[in-house]
């Protein structure tokens, strides 16, 4: 190559700057920044990441495994619960019901002293 030629890759840079400039004369110039991601998208074939409850309820669902009953598990540790929570009120109130929906917990203290306190 003499040192008149124009090569394949100067050419490529001259086109390149051209269009740029065409697209700033064409107000085509992005000001902003492209959008992130920011949630995960499932796909079937396994390749994007799945958080850790996702892939736990997945398993379960493949593996026909029903989840416990959130409000027996309370009810039954109440007592376990309300003593590392309020160690001075341990004993002095029953859990009654608990409604999973609501998050509601209906407690029955042995003096309406206590169920202010557990308010």
């Amino acid at each position: 190559m003499s040192g008149g030629e124009v090569s394949g890759v100067d050419l490529a840079r001259q086109a390149l700057l051209a269009a740029r400039e065409a697209a700033k004369k064409n107000g085509a110039s992005r000001k902003e920044k492209p959008k992130r991601r920011t949630g995960a998208a499932l796909r079937r074939d396994c390749r994007e990441p799945l958080g850790l409850g996702s892939a736990i309820g997945m398993m379960m669902t493949e593996r026909g495994v029903a989840a416990p009953a959130v409000g027996g598990s309370i009810l039954a540790q109440f007592d376990d619960i309300l003593a590392a929570a309020v160690p001075e009120l341990a004993g002095r109130a029953q859990a009654v019901a608990f409604d999973v929906d609501t998050g509601r917990l209906d407690v029955a203290p042995d003096a309406p002293a206590c169920g202010t306190k557990l308010r």
